[in-house]
Parts: structure tokens; sequence; C-alpha cells
């Protein structure tokens, strides 16, 4: 009873404000969240939403008009000439020279592409979410590495608080064994093995500081916030989840995916569709639309055009079977990925079930090892047993006080993660 009282209280002034000096309580949440706000990855997507603008930009370009400035000089073996002899005294069919220069301004204006730009643009949208969702499938990395990290504070916490608890019980034997060994009653040795086993602990104890350090130096550097050793890192106690429908970003990633090969399949087929353009052209030349005047004149010219690629040797529709058998693999990945999460999900829920079952028996245990152990210390300070029987009924104690704490981060733990691997957002309690 006496350990079960000193666990409370080590607790309580854990966790009590007037205590609290210098700490801060750090939920996993407040991880989550810093990482949404400081992590590098996380910054990437305003630069994502930024090059995409940029594109979708230069597709609307397609319904301006398009200004090209050409310049040409040619000479040339033949020209077009009239042989015709005409019986006119001082008339001649006039030549053009081989020599021709020209430039111009050529205009052309889009007028209908069959919707080539449109599916262009929405393309790109789809693209730009498919890209995003790959920012999400990191970062929700991330978090799963942050869970892990969390945990793993909260394991080293408990195990430090029964350390001390165990040294402080020890401390306690020794001195009531000094004076016994003292009166020679109780041989030395005795007493030399509760101090051995209380430098083993010591040991452990030691041990607690630098990996402590470590762990939160790998969740300062991932979060961007400021932690330290004496933060208190709050236990989640997360609701049991009522919709298990899989909203992880890696599962959203399929629909992207799909989306993007059905309007890749939409933009191939625009391949075929006629292209209707208007077009103008001014410029200067030698010679200019006379092809039999040798003098430099200006002229001009406009008109419409149509292009119709109207046999393509089967190319659309090759590519469009390509992009079926792309969008048969995803699907085939899709299935893959929802059994791996509803096989994950049932381990999950059955590890939730055991552990419930474990606790509610854990502390029958507790409380029973402690009383086992508090009459082998009254025999041991009577000298009816030797301190190696005292310790052996001292460890199963404390380890079931251990276990019975880990169990407890055990169970949140799995309820974290089944809220992580559905996808679920994790409310702060």
């Amino acid at each position: 009873m006496r350990t079960i009282l000193k666990i409370v209280l080590l607790l309580f002034v854990g966790q009590s404000p007037y205590f609290l000096s210098g700490q801060n309580r750090v939920s996993l949440t407040d991880l989550y969240k810093a990482v949404d706000i400081n992590n590098p990855i996380s910054k990437i997507s305003a630069g994502i939403d930024s090059v995409y603008q940029l594109k979708k930009n230069n597709l609307v370009v397609n319904y301006l008009p398009k200004f090209d400035l050409n310049a040409s000089t040619t000479w040339q073996s033949e020209v077009t000439s009239l042989n015709v002899n005409l019986p006119i005294p001082g008339f001649s069919v006039p030549k053009a020279d081989k020599d021709q220069y020209k430039v111009a301004l050529d205009v052309s204006q889009l007028i209908w592409d069959g919707g080539t730009t449109k599916a262009k643009e929405n393309l790109e949208d789809l693209n730009q979410m498919l890209e995003k969702n790959r920012i999400d499938i990191e970062i929700t990395n991330i978090k799963d590495r942050i869970t892990n990290l969390f945990f793993n504070l909260l394991i080293l916490k408990v195990t430090e608080d029964q350390l001390n608890l165990m040294s402080i019980d020890l401390d306690k034997r020794i001195q009531e064994l000094e004076s016994s060994v003292n009166a020679g009653y109780i041989l030395a040795s005795t007493l030399d093995g509760l101090k051995a086993e209380k430098l083993k602990l010591l040991q452990n104890i030691d041990a607690v500081p630098a990996q402590r350090k470590s762990l939160i130096s790998s969740l300062k550097s991932i979060t961007g916030i400021a932690l330290n050793a004496n933060d208190i890192f709050m236990l989640p106690t997360p609701d049991s989840i009522k919709e298990l429908a899989c909203l992880r970003p890696e599962f959203e990633g399929f629909k992207y995916q799909q989306n993007v090969l059905n309007a890749s399949s939409g933009l191939i087929a625009r391949k075929r569709y006629p292209v209707l353009a208007g077009f103008a052209s001014a410029g200067y030349g030698k010679p200019g639309l006379n092809m039999l005047s040798n003098e430099w004149n200006t002229y001009y010219l406009f008109g419409a055009k149509l292009s119709w690629n109207i046999w393509d040797w089967n190319s659309v529709k090759k590519d469009k079977q390509q992009l079926k058998i792309q969008e048969n693999i995803v699907d085939y990945r899709k299935q893959a990925y929802l059994d791996g999460y509803q096989s994950q999900v049932d381990g999950i829920i059955s590890e939730i079930q055991k552990l419930n079952n474990q606790l509610s028996k854990d502390h029958e245990i507790v409380q029973l090892l402690h009383q086992v152990t508090e009459r082998s210390a009254s025999s041991l300070k009577n000298g009816t047993i030797t301190s190696a029987v005292y310790l052996a009924d001292f460890n199963s104690e404390s380890r079931a006080q251990l276990e019975l704490e880990l169990r407890k981060i055990k169970l949140s733990l799995q309820k974290v993660l089944l809220y992580n691997i559905s996808g679920n957002e994790l409310i702060n309690k």
C-alpha cells in the first residue's frame, strides 16, 4: 500500500502547478500542430501552388494573339517569268530578280482548339492536388515518427519514476538493516546484497537523462519548437473511434491518381480535334506580293486556317490503352492498400481489447505482490530470510507495477495508432 501511495504522491507532485516552475505541458497534438507550421516539408505546399499558378497562366496565353517578327533573304536559281514575246516596240515582260528580301510581322489568333487548352488547365489542377497529396503523405509519416518518439519519452518517464521509487524503498530497507547488522542480529552480507541492488538501480537511473536528451533533441529538430527535459509530456486519452473509414492521404492519393489519368485520357483524345485560327501578316520586302516586281513594297494579308489530323496511325488509341493499363495498376494498389489497412485495424482493435483485459487484473496483481513484499521485508528485518529472497519479491512487485504503468501507455499508443492509421484527427484531451 505504501508503494502505491508513493506513486500517487509522485504523480501529484509531478503534475501539480505548484511544482511546475520552468515546466511546460506538452501534448501529442501540440507536436502535430507544430509540424504543420514549422516543418520545412509543410512549407512546400505554398511553392506548389505558385508553380501551378504560373503553369496555368502560361496556358491562358493560348487564348491571346501571338506576334512573330520574321525576316529572310534568299537567292534563287530560277524565278517566275513569262516567256511571251509581244510585237510591241519598247515593251518587255518584267522579270523578278533572283535575290529577294522580306521582313514581316505575323499575327495569329486561336479561334477554337477543341477544348485542348481547357483540358490542359484541368489536368494541371489535378496534378496540383496530387502533388499536395504527396506532401500530406510526407507530413503524415513525420507525425508517425513523432508518435513513436513521444511514447518512448512517456515510457522512459514511467520507467524512471519506478526506478526512483524502488531506490527509495531500498534506502529505507538499508537503513532498517544497518542497525540490525551493527547489533549482530543480521549478517553483513545481507545488507551488502541490498546495497549492490541499489547501485544497479542507480546505474539504470543515471542512463535515463542521456536517453531523454536524445529523444527530445529529435522532437525539437522535427517540430521546430523549444522543448526541455523538465517539460511534462501528457499521456493522450483519445475516445474510441466510431467511424473507421480510411481517411489516410495515401488512400486519398489513389483517387487523385485516377483523376489525373482520366484527365490525361481526355486530353489525348483532343489531339484528333480540328484547330481553327485566324492570321494576319504585314511586311516590307523586295518583291512584295507582286512577284514580278523588283521594287521594295509594303504588303499585308489576313485570313483563317483549319488544321485537322485526320489519321494518326492509331497513336491516340495506343496512348489511351497505356493509360487504361495504368488505371488498372492504381486499382490493384488501392485494393492491396485497403487489405493491409483492414489487417492493421483488426490487429490494433484486438490489441486494445487484450490490454483492457490485462489492465483489469493488473491492479489486483500489484496489490497482492505488495503484500508479499511487505511480509518479506518484515522477515528480512527479523533475519529469517536472506536479502536474495527479499529482492526476488521486491523485484516481482516492482516489475508488476512497471508493467501496469507501461500497459496504460501501450493502450494509449494503440488508440492513437488507430486514429493515425485511419486518418482521423486526434483530438487533444
